[in-house]
């Protein structure tokens, strides 16, 4: 986040690899109009930065970087950029184009390629609309040379003091006459800026400087690393009790082994006990690992079976989500004997594979369940609108009561109801100004009810029809703005890297007091998914098919999840809609992070938080959103997956 006497602007930026940066930004001047108010106008958009860090000690580094390169074009530049370091010290030289090219500029040194690129369009075609990228202007027209130092300041507890040559013409630097007033705040006296920035701790950092020999600027900068967890679990101790209640010991065993998984909230589904060949179906909410619990439920299991003097050889574990079994894990006992093994043994003498389907029924100990069950919880919630343009944000907190009714292991009804505490959706103005079917441009008009409402009741039917094959038909409430019903099946081969997916729905806009009542508005919406997982954790998903405004087109998704859980994403979306019909933003893009919620607690949990952020809400390539989708439901079902989770051994 950064302030100053011309502007508010603020960053939110990724690195999924060494390699690669992207960021996101929201800039605010105080000297331009919107409408008819100084200082409301508001701009967006992306940035992405690609970096090659030498090996060799005695050559820099060197980075590439795209600036605004899918925006209004105000902010547009580019740039290639040298730096290194020497001992305290670290020095940059650049060269960059569009914005950077000041009063200093010189021709384009990439001239020798093409003439053209001596000329730089004065305004890009993408203007008028935004967010398509700006290609016409990109590394075109004069150049300027800019470059800095920052020296650390021995024994000053990591004080940086930072000098640089600055470039910038500020009365062009995002900035464009016909939107306003320019101020005399954008004078500029020097060349030279010069700061110091201090690092609070390793996760935040401080700057003050002065800039453009003038103006004084205030920033911070606040980041995670989230490749490894962030906090310490406890150790591993199980809580254990043992009762002989019948003189059978089989039954005494089984009884037991119920007993103290579930002590452990590893809920145990069935069991069998065949020789020394032991089978345990598991579900738990509290893990996202299923080496974590499996090792966990096999270690419980072994010490039950030491208190009845059962020689156990091999211990199954099978996971069991919604009444499917998506793994079973295979173990042998002896390495849960207390005698530590090297992990690489335990893992060659492994073995796992995708579930059954029904499997674990045909178990002999099965602990009976009076259906239906029903859980419920009340929560307070945020709701939040990002990106309108005369507020960054709107939002506000709803009080909200969840309830999952299970009528049986595979049909389970989801419903959720708010009430409104607080918010200030009232002060967003409704002006979607869209030729489309406002299928997600009225969003505004369902944020701003105040009473009791009704966010979700979805009843959901979800069985495995065959191995690796998994399906689910649902219908009833599926978000604010639609209901319907509709089905979706999924392939998950269990030892490749890609997936096939379909899903298609009947849906009907909702009233806007969010109740039982339906808009005439109806759609039959569904897509052909297809998913590749590569390595790192590097995922793309593709997607095809028809949109909530009856578009026709392809969604595209790239994400990475870490070893922590921490998942961060891009997509973008194309349809048969011209740019002038969707109107500004050009296109369907945005960003997301999904952050599991025991990366930063001292207990494990399986739940999320996800934050996702779109420039622009509009009615092309608008997909419908629905709860307990299969992608989501059906996770550890391959070998990809558990590969991976091998650092949650009895951890």
């Amino acid at each position: 986040m950064n302030r100053n006497d011309i502007w508010k602007y603020g960053t939110l930026s990724v690195s999924p690899f060494d390699w690669l940066e992207a960021g996101y930004f929201y800039y605010r001047p105080s000297d331009l109009l919107w409408g008819t108010e100084r200082g409301s106008y508001l701009d967006k958009g992306f940035n992405i930065k690609l970096i090659y860090e030498s090996k060799n000690k005695l050559m820099p580094n060197f980075a590439i970087g795209l600036d605004d390169f899918s925006g209004t074009g105000l902010f547009t530049k580019e740039y290639v950029v040298m730096s290194k370091g020497f001992n305290n010290s670290i020095i940059s030289l650049g060269l960059g184009w569009g914005k950077f090219a000041g009063k200093n500029s010189v021709e384009n040194p990439l001239s020798f390629i093409s003439e053209g690129l001596n000329v730089r369009p004065v305004r890009s075609d993408n203007y008028n609309l935004g967010g398509s990228p700006s290609y016409d202007l990109w590394f075109r027209g004069e150049a300027s040379i800019f470059g800095g130092i920052e020296y650390l300041i021995p024994k000053s507890k990591g004080l940086k003091l930072k000098l640089e040559f600055d470039p910038f013409d500020y009365s062009d630097l995002s900035a464009n006459y016909s939107l306003g007033y320019i101020s005399e705040k954008r004078k500029k006296d020097s060349d030279i800026n010069f700061g110091f920035s201090f690092p609070w701790n390793k996760h935040l950092a401080f700057d003050v400087s002065y800039i453009k020999g003038n103006t004084l600027n205030f920033s911070f900068t606040y980041g995670l690393t989230f490749e490894n967890k962030l906090s310490t679990k406890p150790k591993f101790v199980p809580d254990l009790t043992n009762e002989n209640k019948t003189g059978n010991k089989k039954i005494d065993f089984y009884e037991n082994l119920l007993r103290n998984l579930n002590r452990n909230r590893l809920l145990l589904q069935t069991s069998d006990l065949d020789g020394g060949n032991l089978d345990i179906s598991i579900s738990t909410s509290e893990h996202r690992n299923a080496i974590r619990s499996s090792s966990y439920a096999s270690s419980i299991a072994n010490e039950v079976a030491k208190e009845h003097d059962v020689d156990l050889k091999t211990i199954n574990i099978s996971h069991i989500n919604v009444g499917i079994e998506t793994n079973k894990i295979s173990y042998l006992a002896k390495y849960f004997d207390g005698k530590l093994s090297p992990i690489e043994l335990t893992i060659r003498n492994t073995s796992y594979d995708s579930g059954d389907p029904g499997g674990y029924l045909e178990d002999e100990f099965q602990p009976k369940v009076k259906f239906p069950v029903i859980f419920s919880s009340f929560s307070p919630s945020v709701r939040s609108y990002i990106g309108n343009p005369e507020r960054f944000y709107f939002g506000g907190i709803d009080l909200n009561y969840n309830s999952e009714v299970q009528f049986s292991r595979n049909l389970i009804l989801t419903s959720e109801f708010s009430y409104p505490v607080f918010n200030n959706f009232s002060d967003v103005s409704y002006n979607p100004d869209s030729l489309m079917r406002h299928v997600r441009t009225d969003i505004v008009k369902y944020l701003q009810e105040d009473d009791i409402h009704l966010n979700r009741m979805q009843l959901d039917y979800i069985w495995s029809p065959y191995k690796e094959i998994y399906s689910k038909i649902t219908a009833g409430v599926f978000e604010q703005m639609y209901g319907g019903f509709g089905g979706e099946i999924l392939y998950i081969p269990f030892d490749k890297n890609y997936y096939v997916g379909f899903e298609m729905f009947y849906v009907k806009q909702r009233s806007f007091d969010k109740r039982l009542d339906f808009q005439k508005y109806e759609t039959t919406t569904g897509h052909i998914n297809f998913g590749y997982r590569f390595a790192k954790g590097v995922e793309s998903r593709l997607s095809y098919g028809r949109y909530l405004a009856k578009d026709d087109g392809f969604s595209l998704d790239l994400s990475r999840t870490t070893m922590s859980g921490f998942k961060a994403g891009i997509y973008f979306t194309r349809t048969d809609v011209p740019a002038e019909i969707f109107g500004e933003g050009s296109f369907d893009k945005g960003f997301y992070f999904q952050i599991p919620l025991d990366l930063i607690s001292n207990m494990y949990s399986g739940e999320y938080s996800t934050f996702k952020l779109s420039p622009l809400t509009r009615d092309g390539g608008a997909k419908l959103i629905h709860d307990k989708e299969l992608k989501g439901l059906i996770y550890n079902s391959t070998k990809y997956e558990i590969d991976r989770q091998w650092s949650g051994f009895l951890d």
